[in-house]
Order: structure tokens, then sequence, then C-alpha cells
């Protein structure tokens, strides 16, 4: 229509001149200033770091825009999806630099002390269309320094002895998702620690790096001299002067797992041109079910059974009502129920046969043996055989279910309408009977949706028997000199084993690594916590958290791996 507004264009600004208008006018940078201004401060309790989220949707705008299409500009058809997806990333590093740029400058306005980037992009292969290179980062920093500051490069070993006289880059912090599933951002972060030679020293303090840097970078006779990435190691090796003495490599989303990095499994998902070497395309036993692979794996519609880009998984124990049938129910983990009474909760069971029976129309089948039914009684018969079908539904898909999020989604999108439009209205019996059937059959989705992630986890890793209270395997066979169990209390299922190893390649997750040991009485999100703050390349975790007590867990969870708050994290 000719009086209608123009589409709103959503731009991923990384230029200069946009970074530094965003800090000039920032409420918070304002605040920042005015601290620091402060004459009778006599330390620096905050330190302001920016970070430029997601450069890699830089790569995107560009496939997006010079892809091969019927509108594309004459001097972009021809060119293959090796070509467009280099000039892509060409694209991305002169954005970032731009947007590094403007932080090296706000660093000089005093509006920042530091700067760094927060991508998905850091962890995803690099085969992917949509992966970013850490290198890249560091070599866009070099050439963010030279542009504002100007540089001295020359080689290490040229500038040791005077490198107190030279200024470094403002990079502070590269930041990445990574969990126990998906591993490839704990493998980066190894190696930004290798490169620099400490892991987690603060830059600012420290003196001699506590390992040798890398020595990457060196010339090989191996290599290529016009290789795009030995040419970039050796920039980055001649650079060492003013890059950052370490950088704080920081892991999010430490509690989610997205499929292929979030970048969905459907084969044209992603923005770019190629297939990405299969990567991005989910395997045939992902289509169908398949014996070799668990059947609960495959994307069926059972209202919660799929694992995709918007419903990924989330490595938690659930808090459920527990306890016997008949008593006062207590708020309990997934995990403690599960060894205390089993999968399903006390009160699923008999609460289904309950509903079920309410919903039986026994009295209006009755009269239609000795009668014809009215309009209202069929109809009422007509909306009862449609409920129990739903509840035979819901409780028979129960064991497929491995999403929560994606089951209430269900839930709002399909059984809700689907009992509005079967009557036009509920006595309060009926509703109160089926908001208790969803109330038990959602703690029932938990306990699933958290068993089938723990033996994900576990790999085929099993005790032998219980567990005791101290997380021990019990094998009721203790040694005299204090209690310590035998060797063999925990075993391995090699089949189960095999299964699991490929539902992580179906997954996207990267190369098995066996599984973890996870002890029975500890929640997954704590047993994963305690994972990545131990894992001694990783500077700080950051935890999205809800409600208090999701903070005080997290907490909790950073004093038990035994993590030095005052040394090291988080």
């Amino acid at each position: 229509q000719s009086n209608s507004r123009p589409p709103v264009a959503l731009v991923h600004n990384l230029s200069k001149e946009y970074v530094l208008h965003s800090l000039k006018t920032s409420p918070l940078v304002q605040r920042y200033k005015l601290d620091n201004n402060n004459k009778n401060a006599t330390t620096k309790n905050v330190r302001l770091i920016s970070l430029a989220h997601n450069p890699e949707t830089q790569i995107a705008a560009y496939l997006i825009s010079n892809a091969t299409t019927q509108t594309t500009p004459e001097k972009n058809k021809g060119k293959d999806a090796a070509l467009l997806s280099r000039e892509a990333r060409e694209y991305m590093k002169k954005s970032l630099t731009s947007a590094f740029v403007g932080y090296e400058q706000a660093v000089r306005k005093g509006f920042i002390d530091g700067y760094g980037v927060c991508s998905n992009g850091l962890s995803l292969p690099e085969g992917h269309d949509m992966a970013m290179s850490w290198r890249d980062v560091l070599e866009c920093a070099v050439d963010a320094f030279v542009e504002v500051k100007g540089g001295d490069i020359r080689p290490q070993e040229k500038q040791e002895n005077h490198d107190q006289q030279y200024q470094r880059s403002s990079l502070k912090v590269i930041r990445l998702p990574g969990n126990i599933l998906e591993t490839r951002g704990l493998d980066v972060s190894k190696e930004i620690c290798s490169f620099f030679g400490s892991c987690h020293e603060d830059d600012d303090n420290a003196n001699e790096p506590s390992s040798p840097p890398s020595e990457e970078g060196l010339h090989s006779i191996t290599d290529d001299p016009d290789d795009y990435h030995a040419k970039q190691r050796r920039k980055l090796r001649k650079s060492r002067n003013i890059l950052p003495k370490s950088i704080q490599v920081h892991v999010t989303r430490p509690l989610t797992a997205y499929p292929f990095g979030g970048t969905g499994i459907e084969s044209n998902s992603s923005p770019g041109l190629s297939d990405n070497s299969g990567l991005s395309a989910p395997p045939l036993y992902l289509k169908k079910n398949n014996s070799d692979v668990d059947d609960n794996v495959t994307n069926k519609d059972g209202g919660g059974s799929s694992i995709d880009a918007t419903h990924p998984i989330r490595i938690l124990d659930y808090r459920i009502e527990s306890g016997p049938l008949g008593r006062e129910p207590t708020m309990a983990w997934t995990n403690h129920h599960y060894a205390s009474h089993g999968l399903r909760p006390s009160s699923y069971q008999p609460i289904l046969n309950a509903v079920l029976s309410h919903f039986d129309a026994e009295s209006i089948l009755e009269a239609s043996r000795t009668r014809e039914l009215t309009v209202e009684e069929r109809e009422t018969l007509d909306g009862c055989k449609l409920l129990r079908d739903m509840i035979h539904d819901l409780d028979a898909s129960l064991d497929d279910m491995r999403s929560f999020a994606a089951h209430e989604e269900y839930l709002m999108n399909v059984a809700v309408p689907l009992i509005y439009g079967s009557f036009e209205g509920l006595d309060e019996e009926s509703a109160g009977m089926l908001q208790l059937f969803f109330r038990a059959h959602g703690m029932a989705v938990r306990m699933v949706v958290a068993r089938w992630t723990r033996e994900l986890l576990l790999g085929g890793w099993k005790r032998r028997v219980g567990v005791d209270e101290k997380g021990r395997a019990d094998t009721g066979d203790r040694e005299k000199d204090g209690g310590a169990a035998v060797d063999d209390a925990v075993t391995k299922d090699k089949d189960q084993e095999k299964k699991i190893a490929k539902i992580w390649k179906a997954y996207g997750f990267g190369d098995y690594r066996g599984g973890y040991d996870i002890p029975e009485d500890f929640t997954l999100q704590d047993f994963a916590l305690r994972q990545i703050l131990e894992e001694e390349a990783v500077r700080g975790v950051v935890v999205g958290c809800s409600s208090p007590e999701h903070a005080l867990e997290a907490m909790r969870a950073a004093d038990a791996s035994g993590v030095d708050n005052g040394n090291k994290k988080k």
C-alpha cells in the first residue's frame, strides 16, 4: 500500500561510530566515569568491559546478500561457495576491526577499561558457515591497536627486554558457549590458554606467564607461504608485544546444549551456501526409527520428544513433589526421587486412572442403550472420548519426552486449544481433574527428561548397586579401613556406550569422549557446573539464573569445586 510505512531494517552494527555513540550515551558508562572521577576513591572496585556480540552475524549478512540468486549482482554470479565463504569472513573481520577501533578509542577516553567478544561462532566447528576463529579475534585486535595507537610489531625475541615500554591491546575477554555436551568451546579455551601460556592471570597484575606461550607461527618447511592460516599464525606471533599478556575466557550457557551449536539441523538452516560438510544435515536415523540408535532420539511428533535449535537439551534435574502416596508430598530433586521411588512420581498412576475414569462418560453410555441421546449428550460423549484419547496419547508418549519446554509448547498450542474446542464450558470438578492430571503429568515429564539427559551424559557408565549418602558406590561390603567401595562397583555398558556415541554425533556435539561418571546424588546442574569450573583454561562461567535459588545453587557449585575465587574465578 502506498501509505504504508517502510519495513523496519534490523541491522547488526559493529562500526566504530556506533560503538562510540553507544558508549557515550550509556547511563552505565556515565555512572562509571562519575565514580572513577571521585577524588576520594582510593581504589577502583569495578572494571567495565564492553563486548562485541556475535560478530559472526556479519558472515551471515554477507552470505545472504551475496548468495547466487536471480537478484544477485552481476559481479557475484558464478562464484563458488568456498570463495564467498572466504569473502564473508574478510567482511566480518573488517567489521570487527572497526568495532575494536571504537573500543580502543573508548579506552583512551576513559569510557571503559577494555573490550572483548561474546560469540556463539567461536564454538562451532571450523567447516561451518558461521564458525569464527579465536585467531581472527586476536588479528582484529592487533589491526585495531595499530590503527589507533600504532605499534612496534617485531618478533617477540627482539622485544623481551623492552616489554614495559610497549602499550598493549585492550582486548580482555573472549566469551563463548561451552558445556559438558558441547565441548568444542572448552577445547577452544584450551587453545587460547596455550597460545598465551597463561590461563587465568589478570594481565594488569601478571609479570610472566605461568608457562611459555605456544610457538605456533614459526616457519615450517611444510607450510605453504601463501596459506591464509600460516600467514595469520606468523602475524600473531610477531604481534605478541602488542597483544595482551593473557585473555580471560568466559563460558556461557553451561547448562544448555544446542544441537549443532543452535544453528539448526535442517539442511537449509544455515544462512550460507554449503551443506557444511554434513554438519547441518541430520543423519537418516534421525528422520526415522532405527534400532541402532535409541528410538527416543528420533524427531517424532510427541509434544516434547524432539531436540532442536529451539528446544535444546537442558542439563538439569528438577524439583518435583515426591513421597509415598497417601502422605503429604515433599519437594525433592528428580535424581533423589528416582533413587527412592523410580521413574514415575508416586501420585502419577493413581491420578491418571482417576482422570480417565472421570471422563469415561459411563452414565451417558448406559443411557444410550435404552434411548436416543440428546444433541448435548452426544457432544459431551464425543468430547469425553477426545479427552481420553488425548490423555492416553500423552501417557503413551511419556517415555519419549526429551524437552520440558517443547512439552509445554505442545500443551499451549495443541492440548489446551483442543480442550476449549471440545467443550463450551467445563464444570468445576472436570476442570479440577484436568488440572490435577496436567500437574502430575508435568512432574512425570520432568522425571523422564532429567533421566534421559543423565543417561546421555553417563554414556554407559553404571553403578552396579545404589549410591550411598556420600555419593560412593554402596556395595554392601565396605573395607575395614574407612569404608571405601570396591573398585568394580562402577562398570561400563559397551553397547550403551556405542548407542550414546551415535546420539552425540547425530546432535552435532562432536567426538564422543566416553561419558561422565555422575554420582546419583549429584544434580545434573551441580555436576555440570563443577566440571566446567575446574577447567584450568576457563576464567569465568556465566550462568543464567531466573530465581534467587538458582543463583545460590551456582554459588554452592563454585564453592564445592574447590576454586579459589580470589585467585582464579568466577
